[in-house]
């Protein structure tokens, strides 16, 4: 009987976009580091679970000093694209209570809101990807 594929593989990790590499920190992680390609320095990391069809986002973190460069955005894209190929159905993702701009980031990413309040207080946003 065959393996499950742990997360990284079933999102065929590693991917690369134009500036940044989405790679797991180890075989079954659920942590991901964001790579620069030109320097192949890490400059965030996102933190993802996955419940059925579902891949949800619990934390994007770009290091202070790079941040306002579109890390982020490029990150998420590419785990989007990556969890469409990898045949799951919807990305969810959260933004903390008071925090204006996580709310704006996830709905320049395509996410919308889910009714009702999410973990801590925050917002669920989802998007639909399969």
């Amino acid at each position: 009987m065959a393996r499950p594929l742990t997360l990284p593989q079933r999102l065929g990790l590693p991917v690369a976009g134009t500036r940044m590499r989405l790679e797991a920190a180890s075989k079954t992680a659920t942590e991901l580091r964001i790579v620069g390609i030109a320097d192949g320095q890490p400059v965030g990391r996102i933190t993802v679970e996955a419940e059925g069809p579902t891949l949800i986002i619990t934390a994007v973190c770009i290091d202070e000093a790079l941040r306002g460069y579109g890390a982020g955005s490029e990150a998420v894209h590419l785990l989007i694209h990556a969890a469409t190929a990898g045949g799951l159905a919807t990305v969810r993702a959260v933004a903390p209570g008071g925090n204006g701009l996580a709310v704006y980031f996830w709905f320049r990413m395509g996410f919308h809101p889910l009714h009702g309040e999410g973990p801590e207080g925050g917002i669920w946003l989802e998007r639909r990807v399969g």
